[in-house]
């Protein structure tokens, strides 16, 4: 009688398996790294269409005010997180946006008089330009948008 023996070389050996697991590891982190780049950008977006609202609420605010009282800011905006040459004189705002609690937005609004002294508080001039400045940082990061916008009497 004849035996037969039933060899089959088809399967995986640890090492096969071992450089499939490396490869498919390395996969994972490329694709990992790049969700977290496109969070970061998602992130940035959110920043700045938030400081494009807080913008437009400070020039609807100034156009809700009577065209004499239209002044640049002098508040201080010591003690926070502004960017990099931003002006000292502005107002902070501080938004909720998304897991940050307390995320401080700088703005300032400068108002520049066509003709006249050269002082908008006290102008007799019939053009005012308002330009807002929005500020803030993002991981170590200055980032800014400005709005302006041309007020006649």
């Amino acid at each position: 009688m004849q035996r037969i023996v039933l060899r089959s070389n088809t399967g995986l050996t640890l090492v096969e398996v071992i450089i499939a697991l490396v490869i498919a590891l390395l996969v994972f982190l490329a694709l990992m790294q790049t969700a977290l780049v496109g969070i970061d950008a998602n992130m940035r977006n959110v920043l700045r269409d938030e400081a494009v609202s807080i913008a437009e609420m400070r020039l609807e605010a100034m156009r809700n005010i009577p065209y004499t009282s239209i002044a640049s800011d002098t508040g201080s905006l010591s003690g926070y997180d502004c960017p990099t040459g931003f002006p000292s004189a502005g107002v902070p705002v501080e938004r909720n946006i998304r897991n940050i609690a307390g995320f401080d937005f700088c703005t300032s609004m400068v108002c520049t008089e066509f003709g006249g002294d050269g002082n908008c508080a006290t102008s007799d001039a019939d053009n005012k330009q308002v330009a807002v400045r929005v500020g803030w940082k993002w991981k170590g990061e200055n980032y800014t948008h400005s709005v302006t916008t041309v007020r006649k009497r």
